[in-house]
């Protein structure tokens, strides 16, 4: 027997943005894949997923992207598989981490992979494709995106998000991490050069950005890498507009991480320390980040680090 509860007429019943999280640590890849994705699908409730961010460390034997859709249907993926992932317990040198994303009222996502000759026509084509799938938007549409490009492509700033931009505008925040490893999700049998995944809506989205210290020596270097990734998850998350963040997302070059040695774990809990207990935070390590939006300017160094913050819509927020 089912029950009927009635609603006043004026209740208004709003979906908000939905975030899960899931990370598996193993060796064989495929099976850390399909546990990641179970967890971040639980963490959705009934919700069904609009788009799915993987990321993978170690060597999978097999197709991670029909894997992941296996699980959870027809859903748009972006990402690829580089040298480690970032979490509480650690670097994971072998594992997935997997993001599902159910949008809020009124908004929306896309996925897309771009090939070309270049980094840069990747990227533009990348744009097209995503922009088509929103015919109803405005010329310059307003959110995150989250690219990635494979090992040995190019430059993150000036060939992927200087052609990027000039299709999608000064709206969209977008981080594009060149992976260590060619290998990129989201369309089975090509290899791309960029796999991008955006999320369209007024949502609360935040960038913070810290460099590499260069001319510090260590161990003084150590102690500037550590506080400018604090700066940068405290930037970051102040672009929410007070709203409290769902997730934030930690993107760091091999080459800082390996500058920090033994005070990469004091940089992630400087992180934490910023974030909190409660709001998940991981992330992964790249050959290079690069990043642009409000108070952030892409710029190709070898020692970089990047803050993605995301917070609830804005428009739901307002509404409730």
């Amino acid at each position: 027997m089912h029950a009927l509860m009635m609603l006043p007429e004026s209740t208004a019943i709003v979906r908000e943005l939905q975030i899960g999280v899931g990370v598996a640590s193993h060796p064989d890849v495929l099976w850390a894949a399909v546990r990641a994705t179970a967890m971040a699908r639980g963490g959705l409730s009934e919700a069904t997923p609009d788009l799915a961010l993987v990321v993978t460390a170690g060597v999978a034997a097999g197709d991670v992207t029909r894997t992941i859709r296996s699980v959870l249907g027809a859903v748009g993926i972006a990402g690829g598989a580089t040298g480690a992932l970032l979490t509480d317990q650690g670097p994971v040198s072998a594992g997935a981490l997997v993001v599902c994303v159910a949008n809020a009222d009124g908004a929306a996502s896309g996925t897309a992979t771009g090939a070309g000759r270049t980094l840069a026509e990747a990227g533009e084509n990348a744009a097209r494709l995503v922009l088509a799938g929103w015919p109803f938007r405005l010329r310059y549409p307003r959110g995150l995106g989250l690219a990635f490009a494979p090992s040995g492509v190019g430059r993150p700033a000036e060939d992927f998000l200087g052609a990027w931009r000039a299709f999608m505008g000064p709206k969209m925040r977008t981080a594009c991490s060149v992976l260590s490893s060619p290998v990129l999700y989201g369309a089975p049998g090509i290899a791309p050069l960029a796999s991008v995944g955006c999320l369209e809506a007024s949502y609360a989205t935040g960038l913070g950005y810290a460099d590499g210290a260069a001319g510090e020596s260590s161990p003084t270097r150590a102690r500037a890498l550590v506080h400018g990734a604090a700066e940068a998850t405290l930037t970051a998350l102040k672009r929410l507009q007070g709203h409290p963040p769902r997730l934030v997302l930690v993107i760091e070059s091999e080459a800082r991480h390996a500058a920090l040695g033994h005070a990469a774990a004091d940089e992630w809990a400087a992180v934490r320390s910023e974030v909190g207990e409660r709001t998940p935070c991981v992330g992964w390590l790249c050959d290079r980040i690069a990043a642009y939006g409000r108070g952030v300017r892409p710029v190709d160094a070898e020692d970089s680090l990047v803050v993605v913050a995301i917070g609830e819509s804005l428009r739901s927020a307002d509404d409730t």
